[in-house]
């Protein structure tokens, strides 16, 4: 198994925080599988597309700074 980049681990991340409101120690304690399932069903309940399909750069939020 591959480990996310830092950009890549830092989005999803951050798109858990919003969509479950949960602390970032609890989101980082996440193992991979667990943290991508978590984010796959927070994305289809807010309508977003699968994470796989996820494209950071087409991202109207994307950090540009």
């Amino acid at each position: 198994m591959t480990r996310p980049s830092s950009p890549e681990c830092l989005a999803e991340t951050a798109r858990l925080a919003y969509h479950l409101h949960w602390p970032l120690d609890t989101i980082l304690d996440l193992e991979h599988r667990d943290r991508r399932r978590f984010l796959a069903e927070a994305d289809a309940l807010a309508g977003v597309a699968a994470a796989e399909d996820w494209d950071r750069d087409d991202a109207e939020w994307a950090y540009e700074g």
